[in-house]
């Protein structure tokens, strides 16, 4: 049987959300990169992405679960098989524990931008370090996101999942390795959603502090321009963007791709570009680096698909 079929058998009766065939990922990275994915899927619930997961697994069928694609670059060949979005599994509440506590409770595809705005609106201090950063909860929880001095682990006391049989799971953070950009979760978990606790804090600071952030992410990143955020992470003592500078590529291009001259960790969509562009320049980067400086970048990207 194709692929192709295979996959429609597979959602048959099981999807409730939009299901796209033969869709160009460029209209939904935000690199604004990528070929044509089999299928798209935009999952409406747990259960139902549950159902889905199980279904493709059985017939042994590629999948990427991901919240909304802000770090995932697609190649130009394509991605057979499956991508799901949770994009749409993105509630986020606050809950008060008497003399235990302030929780942020959020679905996985929700937006980490929500998350601090509902903490904001709560008065809790503790997210704005993620004010600014692109990409939803799942993602952020999957790669122990940071910036300021601090990270995701610092906050989050639970982890809701699917493990390998599509059973529903909740984690504390004790039973969690949490590494520098990469969380350590069960084989094939699937992240559905994340428990924080914060503190109490003064709704003016909050204010200030988040705004103060995101000025400073205007100043220094290049927002005008389609991106999927910091492509290497850092090294021990030396910021990927400032190591990027110091081998003299900051500005460099391939087709309409380019290490933005704003910061040197972004590679940018000038307007056109493709995966191969954009892969190239990485290529380029860890060449370099590993060449100039006998060190090895590691992309933060989740890079999938055929060439």
């Amino acid at each position: 049987m194709a692929v192709k079929e295979e996959i429609r058998e597979a959602l048959a009766g099981i999807v409730e959300g939009k299901i796209f065939y033969d869709e160009p990922m460029s209209r939904h990275t935000s690199t604004g990169v990528g070929g044509c994915a089999d299928a798209l899927v935009l999952i409406n619930g747990e259960n139902e992405l549950a159902g889905v997961i199980r279904s493709l697994r059985q017939r042994s069928i590629e999948f990427l679960v991901a919240g909304n694609l802000t770090n995932v670059i697609v190649r130009d060949g394509g991605y057979r098989g499956v991508i799901v979005l949770m994009r749409n599994l993105n509630n986020v509440s606050y809950r008060c524990v008497p003399e235990n506590g302030h929780y942020i409770n959020a679905q996985a595809g929700a937006s980490l931008a929500s998350v601090v705005n509902r903490a904001a609106a709560a008065e809790l201090a503790g997210m704005e370090f993620c004010a600014g950063i692109p990409g939803s909860v799942g993602g952020a929880v999957w790669m122990n996101a940071g910036a300021y001095g601090s990270e995701i682990k610092d906050v989050i006391t639970a982890v809701s999942l699917l493990d390998a049989a599509g059973n529903k799971k909740n984690l504390a953070t004790a039973e969690i390795t949490f590494n520098y950009r990469r969380t350590v979760l069960p084989g094939q978990s699937i992240i559905t959603g994340a428990e924080f606790k914060l503190a109490k804090g003064k709704a003016a600071e909050i204010k200030e502090k988040v705004a103060d952030i995101l000025r400073k992410r205007r100043e220094k990143h290049p927002l005008d321009y389609p991106n999927a955020g910091s492509v290497f992470k850092n090294l021990p003592g030396m910021p990927a963007g400032r190591l990027i500078e110091e081998i003299g590529l900051k500005g460099a291009r391939r087709g309409n791709a380019e290490i933005s001259t704003k910061h040197a960790n972004f590679i940018c969509n000038t307007g056109g570009a493709t995966a191969a562009d954009v892969l190239e320049l990485i290529e380029l980067v860890q060449k370099t680096a590993r060449r100039q400086k006998g060190v090895e970048l590691t992309p933060e990207l989740v890079i999938i698909g055929e060439d």
